[in-house]
């Protein structure tokens, strides 16, 4: 959701006279600094301003957003509350003051801060869709959708309402078709929306539908970095058996993100569809690397394994993931069979 910006101001202590006789150099200029100096600056001149004019609530909003963008939640909290104290009536008051809490998950104080700015304010529509966000999240559909009306009535052509709305529907009613309607109409309206590119495949993933396939090459052009998305197609076609694609889209993902266990692991349930064990072996042993605590892959390298006569690495494996979630019944399966086979052998 997009957030009102809030312009801040720099303030550029003086250079001493001591200082400039001794160095010939120019004085850096804004392209010079580095982001933590502009953060540090905009930082230093709402704190400035504040000290000359403690009570100067649009300067206390702009400084808890500040400290909203770099998550320092307490002290936005704090500048929050005092905006509030001081005018209780400003709107972007309430405003940052309901965004300081929904972090915290004090969902109470943000609908408060919130529902009073929409009554304050009937014509503005920025309180009204962090409401009908709060209300969806927290499974009150019908409450979500009323406010995403009154924001369309508002101005019709606004996409997050129309995405809020979708998302309201399809989980109060299970009307999947209906909401992809809604999100649709939020991507005709921005089509850089990433959120609702991401849903709409999401939910055509879900029903099988190889539109799925569209709307995350459109969300990859816009997060080209996002192992997610790779993810999500490659999710797709491994439902749909299409092994080769499947194979692209996890490998990609596993090299935007060498972390990615989850991939790392399909692309070796893959392998091991297509009988290639050791193939197979080597995903999930680099799913294992990807995350430890792993009992799916410990349980598919020893199945492997077993499969490849290397008993003893499969009881092993079958032991760690039994160690990871003991009631897993595969692996105690797995266990006893290459324990009868060890046995056999020494006998």
């Amino acid at each position: 959701m997009k957030r009102l910006k809030t312009r801040l101001l720099r303030s550029f202590l003086p250079f001493s006279l001591a200082l400039l006789l001794a160095c010939s150099c120019s004085s850096p200029t804004s392209e010079d600094l580095t982001d933590l100096d502009k953060e540090t600056r905009s930082l230093d001149s709402l704190t400035a301003l504040l000290r000359e004019d403690p009570e100067n609530v649009k300067t206390l909003v702009a400084r808890a957003d500040y400290y909203m963008s770099v998550k320092n939640f307490p002290y936005a909290k704090m500048d929050a509350q005092s905006a509030f104290t001081i005018d209780s009536s400003d709107h972007d008051a309430l405003r940052v003051l309901g965004d300081a809490h929904y972090v915290s998950n004090e969902t109470r104080i943000s609908r408060d801060a919130w529902t009073r700015c929409a009554k304050l304010y009937p014509k503005e529509v920025e309180c009204r869709l962090k409401l009908a966000e709060l209300y969806q999240v927290v499974m009150e559909y019908a409450k979500s959708i009323e406010l995403a009306d009154e924001v369309i009535a508002l101005d019709p052509n606004n996409p997050t309402s129309y995405f809020l709305k979708g998302i309201s529907i399809r989980d109060d009613k299970l009307d999947t078709n209906m909401a992809l309607s809604y999100i649709q109409k939020a991507i005709d309206l921005d089509p850089k929306y990433e959120e609702a590119l991401d849903m709409a495949g999401v939910m055509h993933s879900a029903m099988g539908s190889s539109l799925a396939i569209s709307y995350f090459q459109r969300l990859a052009e816009l997060r080209p970095n996002d192992f997610n998305v790779y993810y999500k197609v490659g999710m797709f076609h491994l439902k749909t058996r299409n092994w080769n694609s499947a194979i692209e889209a996890f490998t990609q993902a596993t090299q935007l993100n060498p972390k990615d266990a989850e991939s790392f692991y399909n692309l070796g349930f893959i392998h091991l569809e297509l009988q290639m064990y050791r193939e197979a072996r080597q995903f999930f042993t680099k799913s294992i690397e990807a995350r430890a605590v792993n009992y799916r892959a410990h349980y598919a390298r020893a199945f492997v394994v077993e499969r490849l006569g290397d008993i003893q690495a499969a009881e092993a494996d079958y032991l760690k993931a039994l160690e990871y979630n003991p009631s897993h019944a595969p692996s105690k399966e797995g266990l006893g069979r290459v324990r009868s086979a060890l046995a056999s052998f020494k006998n």
